[in-house]
């Protein structure tokens, strides 16, 4: 989330009277918190919805006709003395049938069979609540009851959605339990062998537990149950958390990279006004294809997932020209000195604030009670309302402001709307053809990060040692807070991926017997407390300086990572719970450590830029802001690559030095360095400080 930066006002060789300025902010100022918030709106309703959205299985309702097939997995792991990374493995599996259409026939599946130590009854859910009632034990082998799970779908209706699975564990020792919906691939090549149907506890990828014997349970203690449930409503893309995570990580870490681009064009050639509409109408142009590639058939077939990635990059494309333009255009307000310019910026900032706050509880709930594609439309919508509003108040209120230095050059802008759309199409058309698979497999191998690690760190070696011997500590300063800005936003960034499928998945939600939390709703806790929490920070950091006192700079960074990685403490405390076998957890939970997050972000975000601008040698200081903001790309793109990694670490596929079980074990990866690398920082700050241009930044 944007927090205010600490601006400083341009300096004069002539002293300027504070009191020769107007009190009140010019009209100008609301149009572009208008504007900023409506394009704010369009980013964080995609980083709420995007992963939901990928990973959210097919629906019943919406398949072709015919017989669609999944396979229940219920694995006991058991560790293997030979190859630890390795389990042993017996796995108990149960076919699950979608049978629509009136012509639907069934030919008989393999019968149930169950060669763990488990046992595992069906249970009977009542108007689907929590209220259960055991039948038939599974572990009698070709009983009826272990045939196939079969929902039929007739003339709009479904019939037999869902179910309930009791867990036992009848030996005298804990065993390792994985339960999956299993995601073969079809040999025909179709795309329906590769569908899934069912959620187990409302989640569509695995569910871990330890399940503790029998002999040892108390009386009061929640049973090992699974729900088994066939989505009813708007159909997602069916993908595993780890492509979702990785697509949200490629996401993000453009919407950083690409406003680099986006700044030159509008320095340069185009100016900082035309720059904006550009990018506000190619961010409108994505939402509404984003709206579009959920209609009919394309809600869930191969074309219809590349003209959603063809709205996703115009979003991109378009945020890189917006993003740059309109933080500019509020500094082109102000004559140098006036005193205005510090509050203008905080009333701006909180623009982008008030637009993350309410994009999730508009977006989230059109996306849960009409459907994925009406969450995705509804940003266009505003953007549009907010372009309009600000060209209608630009002849009026803004004259002059974001114009070019060269109005000739300045006529080309428009050529920048085809060129976005160029491109987004090249972006969406190499993503059909697999290209971009096959670049990330490549990007992803350990060598080609390994060689591009060597060459960065061989850059920053270069530049520092090139600059004036006085210049040499302060940039070395900026490249080692750049790197620890990465590690926090690495895990920061976690609230749109992993954490928001925890929230989905792993969290009650149930507030009253007919009303669920949205999941995206979650989203708006942060901003949330930015709104409530900045104005008390800010008084906090001006009574110190009034009393000059002053917290360096590494030991905001410090702080900052260290309130990150408490937060991960309160998942750790809530993935220990989930292994206990309880399905789902309080939302204080997720709360907590988003309350945490946000406190390490008010102490952290509003340091790094202003810090830069103020510290890098004037000659640099465009290079070193480029490179600031690649090291975003950087944590954006790290994030949804880390966030790929929780299903197998849970799934006991990826072994850490730690073994926890379950989600325990990733959420305690971030803890570990977070609070490490907090803890190095806050050591180093006495040194860091003194090479620093003022110890008190």
């Amino acid at each position: 989330m944007a927090m205010p930066p600490s601006s400083s006002s341009s300096s004069s060789d002539t002293p300027v009277d504070p009191a020769s300025f107007p009190k009140e902010h010019p009209p100008g100022l609301r149009r572009l918190f208008w504007v900023e918030m409506w394009e704010r709106f369009s980013y964080y309703g995609m980083r709420g919805l995007l992963v939901l959205y990928l990973v959210s299985v097919m629906s019943v309702m919406q398949v072709p006709d015919g017989v669609h097939r999944n396979t229940l997995n219920l694995t006991q792991q058991i560790d293997n003395p030979a190859d630890a990374e390795k389990p042993i493995e017996k796995t108990a599996t149960r076919e699950h049938i979608v049978a629509k259409g009136p012509d639907a026939t069934i030919a008989p599946g393999p019968a149930f069979s169950n060669p763990t130590d488990l046992v595992f009854t069906e249970l009977k859910w009542v108007d689907g609540n929590d209220a259960k009632d055991p039948s038939d034990d599974w572990t009698v082998g070709g009983a009826e009851t272990g045939a196939a799970h079969v929902v039929r779908v007739k003339d709009g209706k479904a019939e037999n959605l869902i179910y309930g699975i009791r867990v036992s564990n009848p030996t005298d020792k804990p065993i390792k339990f994985v339960a999956q919906i299993a995601r073969e691939p079809n040999p025909a090549g179709g795309e329906i062998g590769t569908q899934t149907f069912f959620t187990i506890n409302d989640g569509a990828g695995s569910t871990s537990m330890t399940i503790e014997p029998d002999s040892s349970r108390k009386a009061g203690d929640p049973t090992y149950d699974l729900k088994i449930e066939a989505r009813t409503g708007d159909s997602g893309r069916n993908w595993t958390g780890a492509e979702a995570s990785n697509l949200y990580g490629w996401y993000t870490g453009f919407v950083y990279l690409l406003p680099i681009l986006g700044g030159l064009i509008a320095d340069k050639l185009i100016g900082t006004h035309r720059s904006m509409v550009v990018g506000s109408l190619l961010i409108t142009l994505g939402h509404i294809v984003l709206g579009l590639s959920g209609i009919g058939g394309w809600a869930f077939n191969a074309p219809g997932m590349s003209i959603f990635v063809f709205g996703l990059a115009l979003i991109i494309v378009g945020t890189g020209h917006f993003k740059p333009s309109v933080s500019v255009m509020v500094g082109q307000l102000y004559k140098p000195g006036d005193p205005r310019r510090e509050s203008a910026f905080a009333v701006f900032y909180m623009g982008i604030n008030v637009g993350a706050f309410t994009c999730n509880l508009v977006c989230g709930t059109l996306a849960v009670k009409y459907g994925w594609h009406w969450g995705f439309a509804a940003a266009a919508v505003g953007m549009l309302a907010g372009l309009a509003i600000y060209l209608h108040s630009k002849p009026k209120h803004l004259v002059g402001i974001g114009e070019p230095l060269n109005p000739e050059k300045a006529k080309i802008a428009w050529v920048f709307l085809p060129v976005g759309i160029g491109l987004s199409a090249i972006v969406a058309l190499l993503f059909h053809i697999g290209m971009l698979a096959k670049f990330d497999t490549v990007l992803s191998n350990p060598i080609t990060v390994g060689l591009l690690s060597a060459g960065a760190i061989g850059y920053a070696i270069w530049f520092i040692a090139s600059q004036e011997k006085q210049d040499r500590g302060p940039v070395f300063t900026i490249f080692i807070y750049m790197l620890f800005n990465a590690v926090f936003w690495l895990a920061f960034e976690q609230a749109g991926s992993s954490l928001n499928i925890f929230a989905d998945r792993d969290t009650e939600r149930q507030l009253a017997s007919n009303w669920e939390f949205p999941t995206t709703w979650f989203q708006s806790i942060n901003p949330l407390f930015i709104i409530v929490f900045t104005p008390i920070a800010t008084s906090v950091w001006l009574w110190l300086a009034t009393r000059k006192k002053y917290v360096p700079q590494p030991a905001k960074i410090g702080l900052g990572l260290i309130f990150v990685g408490l937060g991960y403490v309160v998942m750790v405390l809530a993935a220990l719970r989930l292994n206990t076998g309880l399905p789902k957890v309080s939302m204080i939970y997720i709360v907590g450590c988003y309350f945490l997050h946000t406190v390490g972000e008010i102490i952290l975000s509003p340091t790094g830029l202003s810090y830069v601008s103020k510290t890098a040698p004037t000659k640099h200081v465009s290079t070193l802001m480029g490179i600031w903001f690649i090291s975003s790309f950087i944590a954006g793109l790290g994030a949804g690559k880390v966030a790929a990694l929780t299903e197998p670490i849970m799934e006991g596929k990826l072994k850490l030095p730690w073994n926890l079980g379950g989600q325990a074990d990733f959420f305690l990866l971030f803890v570990i360095t977070s609070v490490a690398a907090g803890v190095l920082l806050l050591v180093l700050s006495p040194v860091l400080s003194r090479l620093q241009r003022d110890k008190n930044d």
